[in-house]
């Protein structure tokens, strides 16, 4: 009994030492590869019942009729008196894929052409021109670079502000797309 607990208490430091010597990295998997917002069952079942509760999911009887839902975070900035934008998942749950779109705070945003820097990184984006796709390679640069710590900036007339506007709605923006990536099966 004695040695059987020894070689126990080994094996648990053994493993406790490798995980601290490797510890574990989040990673998107297959970032390069071109986006196609498919799901699987396990990972909607995972976001429908651990995540669901942190979102105000939007249905009506269109969007049910076409087989959308709506998934925006409760925690959210919701405050329209200045510019800054907030991702919002959309889940086209008869076809088994989900999406990820950039939203204004103001819809006069939408017309203007945004210069966004992240790190080394400037993108230039039209909202009203952009298709899903486009949207994901915005996303994908973002929650990338936010896994190093780098924080997106909107950049107008020499002046830059928080893209979320605040650094805790930077961090809201961080967890849906945490939530978004895993729920596509692109993020560990």
């Amino acid at each position: 009994m004695n040695m059987y607990y020894k070689s126990a208490i080994g094996f648990i430091l053994g493993l406790l030492l490798l995980s601290i010597i490797w510890p574990y990295k989040p990673q998107l998997i297959d970032d390069s590869k071109e986006p196609d917002f498919k799901t699987l069952e396990s990972d909607e079942i995972f976001f429908n019942n651990t995540r669901i509760l942190h979102y105000r999911t939007i249905e009506n009887e269109d969007l049910n009729t076409a087989g959308f839902r709506v998934h925006r975070i409760s925690k959210s900035l919701k405050d329209t008196s200045f510019n800054y934008f907030n991702f919002a998942i959309i889940n086209h749950w008869k076809e088994d894929c989900a999406y990820i779109v950039l939203e204004p705070s103001n819809s006069s945003f939408f017309a203007d052409t945004i210069s966004i820097t992240i790190g080394d990184t400037l993108m230039r984006i039209s909202i009203n021109r952009m298709d899903y796709k486009d949207h994901y390679n915005v996303a994908s640069e973002i929650f990338k670079r936010s896994l190093n710590h780098e924080i997106p900036y909107s950049i107008s007339d020499n002046d830059s502000s928080f893209l979320f506007g605040t650094k805790a709605n930077t961090k809201i923006n961080e967890i849906t797309l945490k939530d978004y990536f895993r729920l596509i099966g692109k993020f560990r």
